[in-house]
């Protein structure tokens, strides 16, 4: 009963769009269930469906060797880490319900219940990167239109990975870059793009094949103000299925570099006093959030403040370097300054 109530419950709640590149978003999970009659099928397979999504989302934010020792997860625990759900292409018979599930997770019970049980975790996602999906066939490259490898991206859960690689807008892009430039990596393109959309990463995916075997490969391009800073090549992904599984396997391996780094062990906290630097109000607004919402951060509390300065103490989880990340990630950096010490400041 307990959890037939929580079902109707989270079913009232609105799907939030603000949260459209969460990692706590699980999106496309597939539920099936056939009972005596419609209502408990209905029930079966949302809550066979919330639990899937809960092991989904547990494994893209912990190791396998550290989550080996979680037990099994419940359908009331699943229910509690839940704060919205969304069924689509939903079909129901007489005692049969199947649809597509969207999840959107609670990040504060999520941590709790990864804390509870024990399980290091990652609370932060990278930066934004911006991938191209340049598709070659026999008679060229395709880019903007006609391409189901760019189709299979905008479609796919890459925007709520905690590598996040995300599709720019098709109608802006297509006037800064087309697929010649892209397949053969003009860096003049690349750049502007980048700084079209306020990224420093941008992806190029060259696929090959379709949906009975699919090969890609490709470079990750790092810039700069100064321009280029790093090109990283996309080992060859080549996997018997289609699209999906060609993304998703990239997606796996990005995102196993990004917690052997980010994954943080142990629950003490450290304190770091620390300067922000900025140029206006607003950008000190913008740093001050960007600082007290950090997922590491416990507590940041202002000592002073002056009108291009403010000092503050930060208790923290984790070692510097995932601070740094995290805050990196949320648009501020932390650096040393021989005579500040430890400085923050808008990237």
């Amino acid at each position: 009963m307990r959890t037939l109530l929580a079902v109707a419950a989270i079913l009232a709640m609105p799907f939030a769009a603000a949260v459209a590149d969460s990692p706590f978003v699980v999106r496309g999970v597939e539920i099936d269930a056939r009972a005596s009659n419609a209502l408990e099928a209905q029930t079966q397979a949302m809550r066979e469906g919330q639990v899937e999504a809960a092991y989904r989302l547990i494994a893209r934010l912990t190791l396998p060797e550290d989550r080996a020792a979680l037990g099994a997860i419940g359908a009331d625990d699943a229910a509690g880490m839940i704060a919205g759900l969304q069924v689509e292409n939903e079909q129901r018979s007489a005692t049969r319900y199947l649809g597509e599930l969207s999840v959107q997770f609670d990040p504060p019970s999520v941590r709790r219940f990864l804390r509870n049980s024990g399980v290091p975790f990652v609370e932060a996602q990278a930066h934004d990167t911006l991938v191209l999906p340049v598709l070659t066939t026999g008679s060229g490259a395709l880019l903007w239109d006609d391409n189901p490898w760019l189709e299979a991206w905008q479609r796919s859960n890459a925007p709520h990975s905690l590598t996040p690689f995300r599709v720019p807008d098709a109608e802006a892009s297509r006037y800064l870059i087309d697929a010649s430039g892209a397949a053969n990596f003009d860096l003049a393109a690349l750049q502007g793009l980048a700084e079209a959309f306020q990224v420093s990463r941008v992806a190029v995916a060259i696929a090959r094949g379709g949906e009975g075997g699919t090969r890609f490969d490709g470079a990750i391009y790092t810039f700069g103000p100064d321009g280029l800073q790093a090109r990283d090549p996309i080992s060859t992904i080549a996997v018997s299925g289609g699209y999906y599984t060609a993304i998703n396997r990239f997606l796996e391996s990005m995102e196993a570099n990004w917690k052997r780094d980010a994954v943080v062990r142990g629950s003490g906290t450290q304190e770091m006093r620390v300067t922000v630097l900025y140029r206006n109000l607003g950008e000190w607004r913008r740093l001050q959030s960007a600082v007290a919402g950090a997922s590491l951060v416990s507590d940041a509390r202002l000592d002073a403040l002056s009108r291009d300065g403010a000092l503050m103490t930060l208790s923290y989880r984790g070692a510097r370097g995932q601070l740094e990340r995290v805050l990196d990630a949320r648009g501020a950096v932390l650096v040393d300054d021989p005579q500040l010490g430890a400085v923050i400041r808008a990237r």
